[in-house]
């Protein structure tokens, strides 16, 4: 089976864990990686045995040593344009980590160079990539529940994170929000229109920046997307995922802690419908079949959309829609403001959705 090769940009403590994903990975082959800090490619030869022939300190080295089709660009966001774009300039297709970029104006400028050059852009959203959420956008496609009208979504966690995250202006949304945001648009097949939006700290927090907020989304299909997390939750916890109800004229889907669930207006559409139980007059979906999920699966369509030479799902293109809410929810967050997403696409209004960092 042939292999994509891949260097790897970035190491640090996530970036160790790519590497780990791309050796047990049967779709790609590891060519090389590169960091600027020697003693991180040192401790990467050590710790997963890798020749030090296959270790550089920049990118113009590596692909003058190595062969490679592609690049893992798993820097800091704040450096992902002028990463993935000096790789898609050395003819390597490139798989990022999430978020895509920091602002609009470089996303836009990303996947504008993928396209002149003819090169695959895609983003690291792992969270579509599982076995629930794919059941929920087959269940959605089917047209259960009939045209989505609103959709209720919680997301309670309180995890005790140090480091870059408790120092952020909008860590929710910002860092974690992103992944709910994608499914959205990327499960629930719905696009963004407008944003309303707020955020707020509690007093037994351990985060400088917001980690509670409450996000409206107004979608192209008239329906309404109601959002509600908390990184500091003191009593109720849910799934990474959240707990979705997704409701319309046919009834509800109920997507919670693995479980997908139908509870038809109809009784009738609760009898013999295939790929689920009933259950007291609701429907208990099996959850789809997945070779891989989250990363592992997110490598193996990154690698078949370039062998096939296709966009992948999550294509820089289709991410910039993901990218415009979370920036979208920030700007309301901290303006009252209502933001209209398609202005976030207008290059005279780049610099008044950026700088929101404190």
């Amino acid at each position: 089976m042939k292999k994509l090769r891949v260097i790897q940009i970035g190491t640090g403590n996530w970036g160790f864990s790519w590497i780990e994903k791309a050796l047990e990975s049967k779709d790609i082959e590891l060519a090389g990686i590169v960091d600027m800090k020697q003693e991180m490619l040192d401790y990467a030869v050590n710790t997963y045995h890798l020749s030090r022939s296959m270790c550089f300190t920049s990118l113009g080295e590596a692909v003058k040593a190595v062969q490679a089709d592609a690049a893992f660009v798993v820097v800091p966001p704040k450096f992902h344009k002028d990463v993935a774009i000096e790789a898609l300039n050395c003819g390597l297709h490139c798989l990022v980590e999430k978020p895509l970029a920091e602002n609009m104006r470089d996303a836009i400028e990303m996947v504008e160079t993928a396209e002149r050059v003819g090169k695959k852009l895609m983003v690291s959203q792992n969270y579509r990539f599982k076995k629930a959420p794919q059941t929920v956008r087959e269940v959605v496609n089917k047209k259960f529940i009939g045209e989505i009208g609103t959709v209720f979504i919680n997301f309670m966690k309180s995890p005790h994170f140090d480091g870059f995250r408790t120092e952020m202006f909008e860590p929710l949304i910002n860092d974690m929000s992103i992944h709910h945001f994608d499914q959205i648009r990327g499960i629930l097949g719905l696009k963004p229109v407008r944003i309303k939006a707020a955020s707020w700290n509690t007093n037994w927090s351990w985060f400088k920046g917001n980690p509670v907020a409450s996000v409206i989304f107004e979608m192209d299909n008239g329906a309404t997307v109601c959002y509600n997390g908390s990184w500091v939750s003191s009593g109720w916890e849910t799934t990474w995922d959240g707990d979705w109800r997704i409701q319309g004229p046919g009834g509800e889907i109920h997507w919670d802690n693995n479980k997908v669930v139908v509870h038809p207006a109809d009784i009738f559409i609760s009898v013999f419908q295939d790929g689920a139980t009933e259950q007291n007059g609701t429907l208990v979906f099996d959850l789809v079949d997945m070779e891989n999920e989250e990363r592992m699966a997110a490598i193996a369509e990154f690698a078949t959309a370039v062998f096939e030479d296709r966009q992948p799902q999550t294509s820089g293109r289709d991410n910039l829609y993901s990218l415009a809410m979370v920036i979208g929810a920030m700007y309301a967050a901290k303006t009252g403001e209502t933001v209209e997403v398609e202005q976030m696409f207008d290059p005279s209004l780049f610099d008044k959705f950026d700088g929101l960092k404190e």
